[in-house]
């Protein structure tokens, strides 16, 4: 017997949170979990879902500068009250889960928390932070040498002709399984 229907919702800049919901959608999928997977850009697709008719809700977003994207931030708070009546999680891609050193680690996602707490004026319980990518060839030349400096002063790769990609793909297997309630 199938379980009950979750709905994945998640805003990207450069791709990378696309690509992680779209491998957490999958592993759930492949454990018999029916997943939705909407991209709040897309407003069209967003009025249509019925929040009600899921059992799970997951969210996941990108950070960028302690700020995630707006139409994900206006969702959450839009529907506060319907999201509080469900099991929910989210994740965040952001570049300072990939920091080397465990103390600078912390501290910055310590800060990333408060910030989320503060944008969505909701605290998620479940709260799972993946490490991103750093796409410079993306990026317009303010931002490549913002985030070259970051970079640097997390122990990244500082090289602007190449893009890097951090995510650790188990874990965004495993945190996937424990969504779908495949035993650990």
């Amino acid at each position: 017997m199938a379980e009950a229907p979750a709905l994945l919702v998640y805003a990207t800049r450069e791709g990378q949170t696309r690509k992680v919901a779209l491998r957490i959608a999958q592993v759930m999928s492949d454990s018999g979990r029916a997943v939705t997977t909407v991209d709040a850009a897309s407003r069209s697709e967003l009025a249509k879902v019925d929040l009600s008719s899921f059992e799970l809700l997951i969210f996941g977003a990108s950070m960028h500068a302690g700020g995630l994207e707006r139409e994900f931030v206006q969702f959450v708070r839009k529907h506060r009250e319907s999201i509080e009546l469900h099991p929910r999680s989210l994740f965040v891609v952001l570049f300072s889960a990939a920091t080397r050193d465990p103390a600078l680690r912390e501290s910055a996602l310590a800060d990333a928390r408060g910030k989320i707490t503060e944008q969505l004026g909701y605290t998620f319980t479940d709260l799972e932070f993946i490490a991103g990518a750093l796409t410079y060839s993306r990026y317009p030349a303010p931002l490549k040498w913002l985030m070259r400096r970051i970079a640097r002063s997390a122990g990244g790769d500082t090289d602007t002709s190449k893009d890097y990609e951090y995510t650790d793909w188990q874990q965004v297997e495993r945190y996937a399984e424990r969504l779908a309630g495949v035993p650990a």
